[in-house]
């Protein structure tokens, strides 16, 4: 049996959250031990929403010293290297990190263990950083960067422009192309037919940021609505998540009359039933957020496709090479609300529609996106000579 240290360094990722980040983790966890490993945890966020299935899942959690801001990013660093000692003491077969910043530990454990390794890099976080938070030592975070990418016997990248990123900065770079997936067990196609007589819901989830566009979301709605002559086609709106945004998306439902539930951030054990409920959904992203910079892979979008809805999306990042327009789900201009309630209005008119691209959505989402198909993506990279042929 294969042991596996999975190692997430960051603050602000708790491994049993709400946030995407925390369901990619999660995921890739089940993933591995549906091919029969051993895996322990090591993090320095716990979170509190474990899910039943993973109640044995061992963990070891480190936290950052509480320091002020100017020693955070050291604080990070040393709770990076106290969790690789954790992995020293215990062994492992395998070894695989999530890329946070200023964590230095793959670089040590591989060496010193000379086992298998893999970097999981989501995001250029160097720039993410300087750009929507503080970044005070860039030298660092650099250089901690290429001496992981370096060591790394695969460098696992959600997206083609992260590939690029990473080749910039570590050319001898082992890449693989790795986008997110879904868990297709346990988002499951929803009933065919209209979830309410009354009216039709499109739905939303995710952190109430900026950048997640649910302002256009609500415009959209509105307008869509004001086109609609009969009340049984009008469209209410679900958010399933919370964020910094949520009283200002709340006053302007109410502005706009547009009838909103929020049902805040819930555990991702409680999505599936929420999405159940849904008409169709939507990733709404504008044209000024991290989308332009085409790198992200939306969680949501796969887990809206794996429940059979009618997905609406705006044509950013990777997402035109997830949803096919017409087939999958319908892709509008990025920050168009009258883009997004004429699609609405299609959708509304038209059952058959909905129902059509909901069962292609949820036959591409088995198909090309599960998340046993991501890690055998990511393990068959592997050099021959460290492939774990007892998987």
């Amino acid at each position: 049996m294969t042991r596996v240290a999975y190692l997430c360094a960051d603050p602000g990722v708790p491994v049993f959250g709400t946030k995407g980040s925390s369901v990619h983790v999660q995921e890739i966890v089940r993933a591995w031990r549906g091919t029969g490993a051993a895996v322990t945890v090591y993090c320095t966020l716990l979170g509190t929403e474990r899910p039943s299935d993973l109640a044995d899942l061992d963990v070891v959690e480190v936290k950052p010293e509480s320091v002020p801001a100017s020693a955070r990013e050291r604080a990070v660093q040393d709770a990076a290297l106290g969790l690789a000692d954790e992995v020293l003491r215990n062994g492992c077969g395998l070894f695989y990190e999530r890329y946070s910043l200023f964590s230095p530990a793959l670089s040590v454990v591989a060496r010193i263990l000379d086992v298998p390794s893999v970097l999981e890099v989501n995001a250029p976080l160097i720039e993410e950083q300087q750009r929507y938070r503080q970044l005070l030592d860039v030298k660092k975070a650099e250089t901690v960067f290429r001496r992981n990418a370096a060591t790394a016997d695969v460098v696992a990248c959600v997206s083609d422009p992260v590939v690029r990123w990473v080749r910039a900065r570590v050319p001898t770079a082992r890449t693989v192309l790795a986008p997110n997936g879904v868990n297709v067990e346990r988002i499951t196609a929803r009933r065919p037919g209209r979830r309410n007589p009354d009216h039709l819901t499109v739905g939303f989830v995710g952190t109430l940021k900026p950048w997640h566009g649910v302002p256009g979301l609500l415009h959209g709605v509105a307008l869509a609505n004001q086109q609609t002559a009969d009340p049984v086609l009008r469209w209410q709106l679900h958010v399933v998540g919370d964020g910094p945004g949520r009283q200002d998306l709340e006053r302007l439902a109410g502005s706009l009359g547009v009838p909103t539930a929020f049902s805040g951030a819930v555990a991702p054990a409680a999505v599936p039933g929420l999405l159940a409920e849904f008409d169709a959904a939507a990733a709404p992203y504008p044209p000024d957020g991290p989308g332009q910079d085409d790198y992200f892979s939306p969680l949501k979008v796969f887990e809206y496709m794996a429940a059979g809805l009618p997905v609406i999306a705006s044509a950013v990042g990777q997402i035109p090479s997830i949803i096919q327009d017409g087939r999958t789900g319908i892709l509008v201009p990025p920050g168009d609300p009258a883009a997004l309630a004429d699609a609405l209005l299609r959708l509304g008119e038209d059952p058959n529609l909905r129902e059509r691209l909901g069962l292609e959505a949820r036959n591409d989402a088995v198909q090309r996106f599960s998340w046993s198909g991501v890690l055998s993506r990511i393990t068959e990279a592997l050099p021959p000579a460290r492939r774990l042929a007892r998987q």
